[in-house]
């Protein structure tokens, strides 16, 4: 009898091992899943994060180009112009006064800044997080040495302002009012370009404005590359979100 009862408390207390490993591997098993939905939200949040920084990012870049394409045209315009040796009007002026200009994209990078903080890896998908790495940390960081100017020699503003400063000279007929926000309006006077005889003959300021119309396209090839680039990696994004839902 006494072995019969030192079998049965046997299984019993088997039984009662079992039952508490089994507790304990469905607890580390229901863990387990909340620390992955937890950090699945986490990357899902960080990416739409992401992909909100590369629409705005994919916006100032085109509105950029654009800029840019439209000082192209008014360049165009202007060696057409000197090479004709058309008549002084205001519409030389107002190119003449605009090809200088240069346009600076910061890219938005708040999401991306995100991502370093809490790890690389909070991206589970290998190639989307190589992709995301590249375009924040290179074609962004090529975007900005592009406005910077790595030489100086080919910066547009820089190429155009002595010729700008050479030709302008204030019309003091032609007295403007700019009204401002915050402070007084200002009383101005518009330019125009002297001795224009000399500016169309000035074979040197064509020449400038031929180098500053190329480097603007290629400013304007690369915008456009990137803004590309953006459109496939929001993709990448959008079919990784999905996968999430399911």
């Amino acid at each position: 009898m006494e072995t019969g009862k030192t079998s049965k408390y046997f299984k019993y207390a088997i039984g009662e091992i079992f039952l508490v490993v089994i507790g304990i591997l469905i607890a580390l098993q229901i863990n387990n899943w909340n620390e992955n939905r937890k950090l699945q939200q986490r990357e899902v949040q960080i990416l739409k994060e992401i992909k909100s920084d590369l629409f705005q990012t994919k916006n100032d870049v085109i509105r950029t180009a654009d800029r840019h394409k439209e000082a192209l045209s008014l360049s165009q315009y202007l060696l057409d112009a000197i090479r004709a040796k058309v008549s002084y009007s205001d519409s030389i002026y107002r190119a003449f006064s605009k090809i200088g200009s240069d346009y600076e994209i910061v890219p938005k990078t708040s999401g991306f800044d995100n991502l370093k903080t809490i790890g690389l890896n909070t991206i589970s998908n290998d190639s989307l997080r190589i992709a995301i790495t590249n375009i924040f940390q290179l074609s962004f960081t090529r975007l900005q040495s592009d406005f910077q100017g790595k030489n100086k020699e080919f910066d547009i503003s820089n190429m155009m302002f002595p010729y700008q400063k050479k030709y302008f000279e204030i019309d003091f007929s032609k007295p403007r009012k700019m009204p401002r926000k915050y402070s007084d309006t200002l009383n101005l006077y518009s330019l125009k370009i002297k001795d224009y005889q000399n500016f169309i003959l000035d074979m040197d300021l064509f020449k400038t404005t031929q180098l500053a119309m190329f480097t603007r396209s290629n400013l304007v090839e690369s915008q456009m590359e990137i803004a590309e680039e953006i459109d496939k990696i929001i993709e990448l994004i959008e079919q990784e979100l999905k996968k999430k839902d399911q």
